[in-house]
Parts: structure tokens; C-alpha cells; sequence
């Protein structure tokens, strides 16, 4: 089975989000989110996964496009709700990201499907 690489993911994303270094992958969240600063006690967790999956959403169309790569779909592009009216006059809307993975036995070795 396919699954992307964080090379086709990081191409997706604010250049240096991802380093390499030795033997690891690190993200920067702080070029992510564009914020001067992110501590671990920010509520950013919901705009950080978001990106990474819009992220992985864009790197599927491209790995799909590649004459020969063996398709994927585990990165659908999300689906939006209808525009809610805030307190404030601003407008929200839900986004919804879906992922779908095989999962075998043991977690840790899921792939894209």
C-alpha cells in the first residue's frame, strides 16, 4: 500500500515547517501557524491539524497526478457547513477533515489507503 511522504507533505506547507536533521523530523509550528511564538499551553491545536491535513489533502491530488504512483485516498479535501452568524457579526463554518487509514494489527505500522 501507497502512502505519502513527509517530503510530498512538507512541499504542501510554509517552507521550513519540517527539518531533517540526523534522524529525525521535526515541525515547526511557529512557521505553520505563522505566529511570532507557540508555547504548549497555546490553543492551537485545532488550526495546527487543520493546516496539516489541508497540507495532506494538496499532496494527495499531486502524488495522485504522478503518471504511475499507486493512487491514494486517505486525504479527501474537507467538506465546509453552512456560514453560522457569531455574537460579534463575524461568520464561522464548520470544516470537516476525514482521513481513512488501514489499520493493521499493530497501530503504529497504519498506512494511507
Amino acid at each position: 500500500m501507497a502512502d505519502l511522504t513527509l517530503t510530498e507533505l512538507a512541499a504542501q506547507l510554509p517552507t521550513g515547517t519540517l527539518a531533517e536533521t540526523a534522524d529525525d523530523v521535526t515541525i515547526s509550528l511557529k512557521t505553520l501557524t505563522g505566529e511570532a511564538a507557540v508555547q504548549l499551553a497555546d490553543e492551537v491545536l485545532a488550526e495546527v491539524v487543520t493546516k496539516l491535513l489541508t497540507g495532506a489533502a494538496s499532496a494527495q491530488v499531486d502524488h495522485n497526478a504522478v503518471e504511475g504512483a499507486e493512487p491514494i485516498a486517505s486525504y479527501p479535501q474537507p467538506n465546509f457547513g453552512n456560514p453560522v452568524a457569531q455574537n460579534d457579526g463575524s461568520f464561522t463554518a464548520r470544516r470537516t477533515h476525514t482521513i481513512a487509514v488501514a489499520i493493521p494489527l499493530d497501530v503504529d505500522e497504519a498506512v494511507a489507503v
